[in-house]
Parts: structure tokens; sequence; C-alpha cells
């Protein structure tokens, strides 16, 4: 492909995989997708069960799900022989450049979508466009879809008709489930003897036009599902008889936003779902609460987190409830390394357009995150064996917040990320 024509695929590759939106470790047909671009583009892509640890994966959606989401995957064109490759696993692993040279810089980009139903307003660009989610109940309302998009483009202008060869090589990880923080772990891996890593968001708060090269506070965060069994009996005739999982888990969900927070640093619990019972008269004897918390230290996270423990335990026992607690996610706190950020802005700082002007009209080096997101377990291990990390934001102007129906990017910042990401490369490889 030639420079001209990189750009160009730009939002159409932005708009494929926005219609195809899939779930955290359903994203067969993204994972096929962009094996299938890369190998477009003369590289020699991994995938699924070739690149990750299975057994290090969380919050995996039941077997039956995913087995559907495959065969929907395949219906909707995803190539046969990459499905196959892929077995019951997502997410793809490339190189760019000479096999015989070390990996120096590996860049993180994640693929999976929310558990959210789209808008269909008219109003919604991707709705009046034609391109919104096709899969009811899930989109692309976190800026995903452009992630996919940065990954490609950067691959796409590596190895553009005349573009120089890389002096060593450069890893991209195409992620998947990074929403509930799932799908870093069994990746890490791919950091192991990597002096840079690199992970890129868009928006987050920031406008169109501006780049931050250093998040800080990235929160260490603990999902968890808590399941509580009782006995169910009949709610007016023999109430006695029951134990009511529901109140149990109520009474948990209240404990659970009654914890003290830390004085010494941003934490917080939340419950997001709480579902149980079966009819008005009939003690629940099941109840699911999922939860979360998050600080931002690892130790005031594994403390919150343990003191969560106790409150569902407790819960439980007031009502003599059985209560297992599963781990659905979980990452570290992570902040940006502040000499990499510096270099990172300048080297933003010197991209240009094809008409001469500042590819971004801000560029800024540190910004606090105040959310959570599993490239910290990335960047935690790549600093834990003396490299540097950084989590850079690239602005997009929306007309709505993050995990929101109406969620939408600017696709002119596409181009810019790209350029930038390419340079960062070309620097350091």
């Amino acid at each position: 492909m030639t420079r001209k024509e990189v750009r160009a695929a730009l939002p159409r590759w932005r708009r494929a995989v926005h219609a195809h939106a899939e779930e955290g470790w359903t994203e067969f047909w993204t994972t096929a997708c962009v094996a299938q671009t890369l190998q477009g583009l003369g590289l020699t892509p991994r995938l699924g069960r070739e690149v990750l640890d299975a057994g290090a994966r969380m919050g995996l959606p039941a077997p039956d799900v995913r087995a559907a989401a495959r065969r929907r995957a395949a219906a909707e064109g995803a190539d046969a022989t990459l499905l196959a490759r892929m077995g019951d696993a997502t997410g793809v692993v490339v190189e760019v450049g000479p096999v015989d040279q070390p990996v120096v810089l590996a860049l993180r980009f994640d693929m999976d979508a929310l558990p959210l139903q789209e808008s269909r307003e008219p109003e919604h660009v991707p709705a009046a466009g034609g391109y919104a989610s096709r899969h009811a109940g899930q989109c692309h309302a976190c800026g995903h879809d452009a992630h996919v998009t940065l990954g490609l483009g950067l691959a796409a202008c590596l190895q553009a008709e005349g573009a120089p060869a890389l002096r060593q090589r450069v890893r991209l990880i195409f992620q998947p489930a990074e929403e509930g923080v799932r799908g870093a772990a069994c990746l890490r891996a791919h950091v192991t003897g990597v002096p840079w890593f690199l992970a890129v968001h868009l928006g987050l708060g920031q406008p169109s036009g501006t780049l931050i090269t250093g998040a800080t506070g990235l929160m260490a965060s603990t999902k968890f599902d808590a399941l509580f069994t009782g006995q169910a009996a009949h709610a007016g005739k023999a109430p006695e008889q029951g134990r009511d999982a529901l109140k149990g888990a109520a009474a948990a969900l209240m404990g659970l936003h009654d914890l003290p927070r830390y004085g010494s640093g941003e934490n917080r619990v939340h419950v997001g779902c709480l579902r149980g019972g079966t009819a008005r008269n009939v003690v629940a004897d099941r109840a699911l609460l999922q939860g979360e918390t998050r600080a931002v230290t690892c130790d005031m996270a594994e403390d919150l987190f343990a003191r969560a423990r106790e409150v569902l335990a407790g819960a439980a026992a007031m009502y003599g409830l059985g209560c297992r607690i599963d781990l659905a996610g979980q990452c570290p706190a992570a902040d940006s390394d502040a000499a990499f950020a510096a270099q990172l802005a300048r080297w933003a700082r010197e991209v240009r357009l094809e008409n001469g002007c500042a590819a971004f009209a801000r560029v800024g080096e540190r910004v606090s995150m105040g959310a959570s997101d599993d490239a910290a377990t990335f960047m935690r291990a790549v600093q834990q064996q003396g490299g540097q990390a950084a989590y850079a934001i690239l602005g997009s102007s929306g007309p709505a917040g993050h995990h929101d129906p109406r969620f939408d990017l600017d696709e002119s910042v596409l181009w810019p990320g790209v350029l930038w990401l390419e340079s960062v490369c070309r620097h350091l490889a």
C-alpha cells in the first residue's frame, strides 16, 4: 500500500470493526479481520491459541456463548483458516522488522466492545452512516475500534511502498478483553525482555488535536462476581424454611458501598449488577452480585478488596447463605515513566501533516487518568524488568462520553495518531 492508500483505508477499517462489535473473549471476527489485513501487508501474524496463555484468561463467557460468537463470525465472512488457527481464543500478535533483531518496542491495541445497545437516533453518525453495530446489545462505545485501526494503520505505514526498513523489531499486540481488565494477563509474556512499551487510548476527555503522552494514576482494579446460594421456599406459607439469597446480596451491596474510603488517595467500590430470584412469591435461592474495587496503589487496592470480601462473607453468614467469590478481572496500578513521556512528546511535536502543518495543536506530557486499564499489566511488567512504559491519550471530540450508547469519535484524529506512532517506532527501532 502507498501512504495515501493507508490514510484512505483508516475510516474504512474503523467502520468495519465498529459494525462487528464483539465483547471480550468473543472477538473472532475482529481477530480474523486484523490477521487477514496484516497478512495482506506481507506480515506473519500469530493469533488466538498461538499467542495467549489460555489458562490465565479471566471473566470468560460461557462456552456456548463463545461458540455462538465463533459461528456468527464465520457467517459474517471471517476466514475459515484463520478461525481454525485461533481455536476458541482471540487476539493477534505480529512483529515488524528484521527477524534476526530484538524486539525493542511493544504496542498494545485493544479490540473488544461493550455490552451496550448502540444508539439508533438519526443524529448518531454510525447509525446514519449505516455502520452502527449489527450485534444487538454490543457496541464500540469506548473507541477500541479506533485503537484497532491505529494498529493496522501503523503496520501499513511501516510496510508501505518505499518506506525505509526498521533496524530492529516492534511488536504489535491486538489485545482481547480489555473491558473488565481481563485480557492483558494472558499476553504478559509478549513484553518479557522488551525495553519500551506504549499503549494509546482515544478520547478520555481530551479534545481533537490534543495528544497527552504520559497518563498517570491508572488505578489498580479487581472485578468480582459473588454468587449467594440459599434455600427456596414459599414466601407466604413457609418463609421460615427459606434462606433468602437476594436479601443477603442486597445487604452485601449496602455494606460494600458503606466501606470507609482511604484518605491517602483515590479509591472506589462499586456494584454494577445485582440479580436473583425467580418469582415474587418464592424465597430466592440464588443471587449474583457483580462489583469492583479500584485504588491508586496496589497495596491500597489489595486491602480494599480484602475488606470487600469480608463484607460479602459477613452478609452471607448473616442470612445463612453460601457465597462463592470469583475473580472476573484484575490489573495493577501504573504510572507512565516521565522520561519516556517527554521523549514521546518531543517526537509528537515534530510530526507534520502532508501540508506541513503540525499534526497536533497541543502536546502534553502528563494527565491524571482516574480510571483503570489493563495496559497497566504490561506497563508494570516492563517497568519491573528495568524498561520504560507510557500510556498516551489521543484526543477525540465527540457527542457523548465513553460507555454511552451515543459515543462516537472524530475519525480525523486517526491519521495524525498513526503518523506519531510511526515516528515513535522509527526513533526506537
